[in-house]
């Protein structure tokens, strides 16, 4: 059985030290993507492929019952869906797929499929001896463990919604907008189950599907913001789990040479370089000094990606937009993959051994600058760096840059260097928000910034992602792989004085507004518990602005000073927006007056993706109403007495989330005395 941590595709786990690396079974790698048991993830692994790909009309289907799961759940919790879209497990096969849905998730699920149908047809699906078997656009998808009665109360329960004008969106056209992408949603649909990975690194799950220059993208916001890297590769897993080609669509023929070349004179860095040299070419692109050792090895890194590249079992280095965000997560750029540090590409290995004797070499040149000679070195003169580790590095980071060049997207972008300027320049139309996209790429740097007159926090252009690049042509591979998640990252983008979202949410009247409602709208990140705000409140009793009142506002502008653009926290309420990052008021909005326990204020929240759990809303709503209060210590008075006089089971039955008892029994000891905060927070929450 696969624990934590899995065998990922990085260099510690795959550059192993030990002489016999530990075995992990083919049915322990499939069950960590598909969720099945072991025994019958064994029994469905195929010989050369753990899991299968679909068969074209059936990777249709897949791809449109993802696309409307992803409409249909949106942000989610896995713990209380019973998995990601409610999926407990899938059983994939070339020409169908098995999925057990929680058995609480069934009238989502109908309301799902029931979306899925061309406009004007009915919905075809069959009891069997396993479960209901539905068609979707040709496609069998087999709900396993589901009884027809249980299946037919979920019918009943959702039809009437899908018949209402307009509920039901209609899929005449979507199979043909999302054909683009239709191998890689299948291929997710099929590996859903590495969302609940341990890598994701939190408790919500969320795919978007949005355009990009006009095509559409699938990315993975699960982490709190976009990422088009395919989630095989965002997590790292084995190469064994990676999707191959589709036997229905041919590998694109990749041209390596011929697309270093390109890159080269884009980026104008091919000036005294022999056209046919791409060895010294690759060398450039990939920063690292071109001399006869580093020649042979970039070589050889050309000749790998070449072979790669002709493997179908390597399709999906296509897929994202290519595969230069690999070498962004370098960077320390949050966002691009769940897993921080690069996978390693195929065919490393096969490189790595064929350098296993200059290794060494390889590794002295990276260290072969005096500077970094001296620094490397111990007291007694011995060399702390791992230098065949290095070695290993070079190479692998030859093959990424190879890979990257040539697995860059055909949609050409048009650059071009503004008069009086050393660096590059291109822009492209985003669509939501309605905006340009600037993408710069300097010698050694790449910039990557939105402009939009929604904007509004930023002063209508905000840089999405900066970084180094080692040369102008890595720098071109970098900006433009950013900028394929800057337009929709905009919807994730938080103004750092405030919190708020850059482009707030719309809230309607469909919008479930109680306290669970919000809680489950919100990122997880973007949650203010109650833990968080014991940490915070004897700090925040030494702030002077904390007497005022709800009704005056949380934020207020100075008075004194007209022409300052500013407002400023007025509120314990809005001390508590700034210091514990919930999402700040503006002065003049109707949440700027309004208590924590308000339907204006949990507009507020709605909007902005952001919550409070039922004990921080108690607290606040009873200090901003306490009378006569003089300071800080009042209102904690009047918020620590409400918990006291609360009922706590009841508070906790209104937040989804599960409870500690840990901080139910330090709510019920909470002071009421301000001196006494520190005593109480130290005996409670620190270990």
């Amino acid at each position: 059985m696969i624990t934590d941590p899995r065998p990922r595709r990085i260099d510690r786990d795959v550059f192993r030290n030990e002489e016999e690396p530990e075995y992990t079974f083919p049915g322990d790698v499939r069950r960590w993507a598909t969720g099945e048991p072991f025994r019958l993830a064994s029994e469905e692994c195929q010989e050369d492929t753990l899991i299968p790909t679909a068969g074209e009309i059936q990777a249709m289907g897949e791809a449109l019952l993802l696309d409307a799961l992803i409409s249909e759940y949106g942000l989610h919790r896995p713990a209380l869906t019973g998995g990601p879209f409610g999926i407990i497990m899938v059983t994939p096969r070339p020409q169908e797929i098995l999925i057990r849905v929680a058995p609480r998730q069934l009238p989502r699920w109908a309301a799902t499929v029931l979306r899925t149908v061309t406009t004007g047809a009915t919905l075809l699906w069959s009891a069997e001896e396993h479960g209901i078997a539905l068609t979707l656009a040709g496609a069998r998808v087999v709900l396993v463990a589901t009884s027809e009665s249980d299946w037919r109360a979920a019918m009943n329960r959702t039809e009437h919604f899908a018949a209402e004008p307009g509920s039901a969106r209609a899929q005449d056209d979507r199979i043909g907008y999302l054909s683009p992408i239709v191998p890689l949603l299948s291929a997710t649909l099929r590996r859903v189950r590495l969302l609940s990975d341990s890598e994701v690194g939190s408790p919500t799950v969320e795919l978007v599907v949005a355009e990009h220059r006009g095509e559409p993208c699938l990315y993975d916001a699960s982490g709190g913001g976009p990422s088009a890297v395919p989630l095989w590769q965002s997590v790292a897993v084995p190469l064994e789990l990676w999707p191959p080609a589709p036997v229905y669509r041919s590998p694109a023929a990749a041209d390596v040479r011929g697309a270093i070349s390109r890159l080269m004179s884009e980026a104008g860095d091919g000036l005294g370089i022999p056209v046919r040299d791409f060895a010294e070419a690759l060398c450039k692109v990939a920063g690292v000094p071109a001399v006869p050792l580093t020649l042979r090895a970039s070589q050889a890194a050309i000749s790998v990606a070449e072979e790669v590249l002709a493997d179908p079992r390597f399709a999906s280095l296509f897929d994202g937009g290519g595969w230069a965000a690999n070498r962004r997560r370098d960077l320390d750029i949050a966002w691009v993959a769940h897993t921080d540090e690069a996978v390693v590409p195929p065919g490393a290995e096969r490189l790595v051994e064929a350098f296993t004797g200059e290794l060494d070499m390889l590794g002295m040149l990276t260290l072969s600058e005096e500077h970094a000679l001296t620094e490397s070195l111990t007291a007694a003169g011995e060399l702390e760096e791992d230098v065949a580790a290095l070695g290993q590095q070079t190479l692998t980071c030859l093959l990424d840059w190879a890979l990257a060049a040539a697995t860059r997207p055909t949609t050409p972008w048009f650059w071009y260097r503004p008069e009086g300027s050393s660096a590059l320049h291109s822009n492209a139309p985003t669509t939501a928000p309605d905006g340009v996209l600037q993408v710069k790429a300097a010698a050694d740097s790449y910039a990557v910034r939105v402009a939009a007159p929604s904007l509004r926090e930023d002063e209508y252009v905000h840089t999405w992602e900066e970084g180094d690049a080692p040369s102008a042509a890595a720098a071109i591979l970098l900006a433009e792989s950013a900028a394929i998640t800057a337009g929709v990252a905009m919807h994730y983008v938080r103004d750092p004085r405030k919190g708020r979202l850059l482009l707030p949410r719309p809230v309607d009247e469909q919008t479930d507004l109680t306290a669970a409602g919000v809680i489950l709208a919100a990122h997880a990140d973007s949650i203010l518990g109650f833990t968080a705000l014991a940490s915070m409140l004897s700090r925040l009793r030494y702030r002077a602005e904390t007497a005022a009142s709800a009704a005056e506002g949380h934020w207020r502008r100075d008075a004194a000073d007209p022409d300052d653009p500013y407002d400023y926290t007025h509120s314990l309420l809005g001390d508590v927006q700034v210091w514990v990052g919930t999402p700040g008021t503006h002065d003049g909005e109707p949440a700027n007056t309004a208590l924590p326990d308000s339907l204006e204020y949990r507009r507020h929240l709605a909007a902005h993706r952001a919550a409070m759990d039922p004990f921080v809303t108690c607290y606040l709503t009873a200090a901003a109403q306490a009378e006569d209060a003089k300071d800080f210590d009042d209102r904690h008075r009047a918020g620590a007495a409400a918990l006291r006089n609360a009922d706590l089971e009841q508070l906790a039955a209104s937040d989804p989330r599960s409870v500690a008892q840990r901080v139910l029994t330090a709510i019920t000891a909470i002071p009421l005395d301000g001196d006494a905060i520190d005593a109480w927070y130290e005996a409670y929450f620190e270990e």
